[in-house]
């Protein structure tokens, strides 16, 4: 048996920036509350729990805010969100990535134009969902092809993209948007980080029997890699912890990557229960 593990893989520098911001406040002995899941894994949401930090789904849940901190997620918020915990005194500490914060000023850039905006992603998602409020609320979420039969708008269209989807589901969809919406303009947002850790995953699945895909079942990122691997052809299991791996899979050339939400150490022990065999 032999294991390989993807070049890009795991944390990606928005996740690992979060994460070091909320390890951050947790030092400074005040109330922190985190607004819905910093990142999409489990393990990690639970390191914070463990370690005090108050979970909350809307800020209606927050009594007391005095002296209190509000993280916001690596996946963003809506922007009257920020209004809300500032009018309850708490102090916001943003750690939306970078390439969603740019998503965002898109999306509102667009708003401001008078603009229509079509955010193809996942419906229900915590970044599609801020991105709708950037957009002023004049927005639609395409998932699939399916999704624009039912777009009706008589303003000019903008269209940008989930910051996790892969490349060639934006191209797709975008095609099908121009053939109704010709002047439509198109702004792609996805992360970069995002498009490396796919092409690798890629690469590699084609290389081997065998590709874990090492994350939380709630990441959008994490569920594109499974698919796209899945679609190489190799047999591909998305696993969240070492004690969902099945003995039964395991054959000749292992192949390994994990979702951007996916800590060192989970990966790390997955890795070593494979040695061990």
């Amino acid at each position: 048996m032999q294991i390989f593990t993807a070049e890009h893989s795991g944390f990606c520098e928005g996740v690992a920036r979060a994460y070091q911001i909320a390890t951050e406040q947790m030092s400074k002995g005040r109330p922190v509350f985190m607004l819905g899941n910093l990142v999409h894994n489990t393990q990690v949401i639970d390191k914070f729990k463990s370690s005090g930090v108050k979970m909350v789904k809307t800020l209606e849940e927050i009594i007391s805010a005095d002296n209190g901190i509000l993280l916001i997620s690596a996946h963003g918020v809506s922007p009257e969100i920020y209004d809300k915990a500032k009018n309850l005194g708490l102090e916001v500490v943003d750690t939306t990535c970078p390439w969603v914060k740019k998503a965002q000023n898109i999306a509102k850039q667009l708003f401001d134009q008078g603009m229509f905006v079509l955010i193809v992603g996942d419906i229900g998602h915590a970044e599609v969902k801020g991105l709708f409020g950037w957009a002023g609320g004049h927005a639609q979420v395409i998932e699939s092809g399916d999704d624009i039969k039912d777009c009706i708008s008589d303003k000019k269209i903008g269209i940008i993209a989930q910051t996790t989807q892969s490349q060639e589901n934006f191209a797709r969809i975008v095609k099908m948007i121009k053939k109704k919406y010709p002047s439509a303009e198109v702004y792609n947002t996805i992360c970069g980080a995002t498009s490396k850790r796919q092409k690798a995953a890629v690469e590699l699945a084609k290389k081997v029997e065998l590709m874990l895909v090492i994350g939380d079942k709630m990441s959008a990122n994490t569920k594109r890699l499974t698919e796209l691997c899945q679609a190489t052809g190799t047999e591909t299991h998305q696993i969240q912890t070492i004690g969902e791996l099945d003995k039964k899979w395991l054959k000749g050339k292992i192949g390994i990557t994990a979702g951007a939400s996916t800590p060192d150490w989970v990966i790390k022990e997955v890795i070593n229960l494979l040695w061990a065999q």
